[in-house]
């Protein structure tokens, strides 16, 4: 019997050992493996600099691919900001965390920005996934959808980007935890394929065609709206615009996009084409409600009526598919707090895109709320917050926000 648990312990000891070793390979691996280069050429490209690419360019930067969101500084919401880079991304409870990265300089700074990157770099940047270094990408940069983006489309974007001052900001490198290193290191998480050929741009028309390349590259319609493995980031092919499957934590709030499928219970299936448009444009859904800024609405404003039918006629092309996200909420103190702190944060979740910090118009408002709150007295201003003014961006809080919620968030103002 002694020599059956001496034989026993032994087996334990090797197996144990032999998983120690690995694990100390596979980690030296990992670290050695993780940030190596990727071997691939940069295709010969040449953005035109004539005003209608960079007309196009700045319109899919501003109002489509919302590229200003991410590469603006930490704390700004506009798309006039120097578009320097600095912005957080706290990756630590996604997932099983993956760290930090940071919103990188666009501006054509050749020691900080991209003033030295050629403009095959920038577009393989932006298409693949692959820095001028060669290095991967994180996919906090959604380059999975940018893949298909045509080169015309693209070229427009080096254009406008090219057009922008140049700003000297050196961003923070990334700081990626070791889950994020071992899944580039195995290749879960790498570049999308190399372009060898021409994509060509199609037809700006009300299509499903049109559509499914708006909806797929040329937004973000389909990179928060399609459901996303939390382990990988993979996108979920099986349940294509059927919803986030966790909200994401942002300021003042935490939500995921929606299920747009046509599934009347869990989807837009009830909806008719105006109410999309209308919740759209206007980020008010059919009940009401104000949707919150984690969907642009204030800058899907812009796009023409024909980019929006066609949206909607390949949305309605795909299967209905039952699939219930989970509830937006908002957060503390916005959630749990009183008086002029929570005023604080509702204004930060619901106003500071379109009226900036401080009530300073951004582009997307002429009205510098600083100003016209001055003329009105707490009655007016709290009915303006609740009612919205028709035929304007400002929406009707009134069934989304409570009296003592609109009454806070009109002290806030009052504190200026």
């Amino acid at each position: 019997m002694v020599h059956v648990i001496r034989a026993v312990v032994r087996v334990f000891e090797v197996v144990v050992g032999a998983v120690f070793l690995l694990g100390i390979v596979f980690i030296g691996y990992v670290q050695l493996a993780w940030d190596r280069p990727v071997v691939r050429p940069v295709m010969a490209l040449n953005a035109p600099r004539d005003a209608a690419h960079v007309h196009r360019g700045q319109y899919l930067f501003e109002q489509s691919l919302l590229c200003w969101d991410c590469h603006g500084s930490e704390g700004s919401f506009s798309p006039r900001e120097p578009q320097a880079g600095g912005r957080t991304f706290d990756m630590t409870n996604i997932g099983p965390g993956f760290g930090f990265a940071y919103g990188t300089n666009l501006t054509p700074d050749p020691a900080t920005g991209i003033g030295a990157w050629s403009d095959g770099e920038i577009v393989r940047a932006i298409r693949e996934g692959v820095s001028r270094g060669g290095h991967v990408i994180f996919p906090v940069m959604a380059y999975q959808f940018y893949h298909g983006l045509s080169d015309d489309d693209a070229l427009a974007l080096v254009a406008y980007l090219r057009s922008l001052p140049s700003v000297r900001n050196a961003v923070p490198p990334r700081r990626l935890s070791f889950v994020a290193k071992a899944l580039i290191a195995v290749s879960v998480i790498k570049p999308e394929s190399q372009i060898t050929q021409p994509v060509r741009a199609l037809t700006r028309e009300p299509t499903i065609a049109y559509g499914e390349y708006v909806t797929w590259h040329a937004s973000g319609c389909a990179e928060c709206h399609t459901p996303r493995d939390p382990r990988t980031a993979a996108v979920d092919v099986s349940r294509l615009l059927a919803g986030g499957l966790f909200p994401f934590p942002e300021q003042g709030f935490a939500t995921t996009g929606s299920n747009l499928t046509s599934d009347i219970t869990t989807g837009i299936g009830g909806w008719s084409e105006d109410q999309f448009i209308t919740a759209v444009q206007s980020g008010v859904r059919p009940n009401g409600r104000v949707l919150l800024p984690f969907m642009p609405w204030p800058s899907y404003a812009q796009w023409s009526r024909d980019d929006l039918h066609a949206v909607w006629l390949y949305l309605r092309s795909l299967p209905p598919i039952s699939h219930q996200v989970p509830v937006s909420r908002l957060a503390d103190p916005a959630e749990g707090a009183q008086g002029p702190q929570r005023g604080r944060a509702i204004y930060g979740v619901y106003c500071v895109v379109c009226h900036g910090n401080s009530g300073i118009a951004n582009p997307f408002t002429t009205v510098p709320l600083r100003q016209a709150a001055r003329d009105l007295d707490d009655l007016v201003l709290a009915a303006f917050i609740a009612q919205g003014v028709p035929g304007s961006i400002m929406p009707a809080f009134e069934k989304t926000l409570t009296a003592d919620q609109i009454s806070d968030l009109t002290a806030f103002i009052r504190s200026w």
